[in-house]
């Protein structure tokens, strides 16, 4: 099973990748290279990772629910100032102040991965290579009670996993949530699904911006939910009517 959340990246090519190499003064693990032929970046299904020691994530876990493609690796980054760092590091994952990457000590060819977290000056190596850390990922629900924290892509990590249920919940929790754009497009790609019980939450969720949040909201994403409603299976048209009545009011 491929690691990947599919999305519409396509996969990278070898020249792409020969030329980033180049570019980075290392040679890429050859599994990542793999993966980014499949899809050049992107949410993965498992979401956690092992740790010895005690992180600020908890006590023997880490976490991670993206994993860069070519053009979004970070060789360097302003934190790296604060923590002396043996060799050279490639970062491919962030979670506010705290990085996943590969880190190459001794050579450019076989890096091992490392966690860093710059707030807390922490530093791990969780793996030997990179192999060895895909093999140990495994896949844990995110807390939603702490969703409005989070940042956009871990959130589209959950709803990628989450049944009707959970996504109605997760929104819910989410509904002041400060990036409006983020939530009127997640309200669009529920109703891009076509399946009846996402129509119905989107609806919902949708009817309460518009009562406390119009002020807020992009028009042109408004225009587009109504639109997909129009032509959404099990909503009231009557009352879908009255709803665009009150927001040209």
């Amino acid at each position: 099973m491929s690691i990947w959340v599919k999305n519409n990246h396509e996969g990278t090519t070898k020249q792409a990748i020969l030329a980033k190499e180049t570019e980075l003064g290392v040679a890429l693990p050859v599994e990542y290279k793999q993966l980014i032929q499949q899809q050049n970046g992107g949410l993965i299904r498992k979401n956690h990772f092992k740790t010895t020691e005690p992180t600020s994530y908890g006590l023997d876990f880490g976490e991670i629910y993206y994993l860069a493609g070519l053009n979004e690796l970070l060789p360097a980054i302003p934190e790296q100032k604060d923590v002396e760092l043996a060799g050279k590091q490639v970062f491919f994952h962030q979670d506010e102040a705290r990085y996943i990457g590969f880190s190459y000590s001794n050579d450019n060819e076989n890096p091992s991965i490392i966690y860093v977290d710059f707030e807390t000056l922490q530093t791990l190596i969780v793996a030997e290579n990179l192999t060895d850390f895909l093999e140990q990922l495994y896949f844990s629900p995110f807390p939603i009670d702490l969703a409005e924290r989070f940042p956009r892509k871990k959130l589209d990590q959950i709803l990628a996993s989450s049944n009707v249920q959970k996504t109605k919940q997760l929104m819910e929790t989410l509904e002041d949530y400060g990036d409006k754009n983020w939530y009127l497009e997640t309200l669009i790609a529920l109703l891009k699904k076509q399946e009846i019980p996402y129509n119905l939450i989107a609806y919902s969720l949708f009817e309460n911006q518009l009562i406390y949040f119009r002020r807020k909201l992009v028009p042109e994403l408004v225009e587009t939910i109504f639109h997909l409603l129009s032509k959404s299976d099990g909503i009231n048209g009557n009352e879908l009517a009255l709803l665009k009545i009150e927001w040209a009011d």
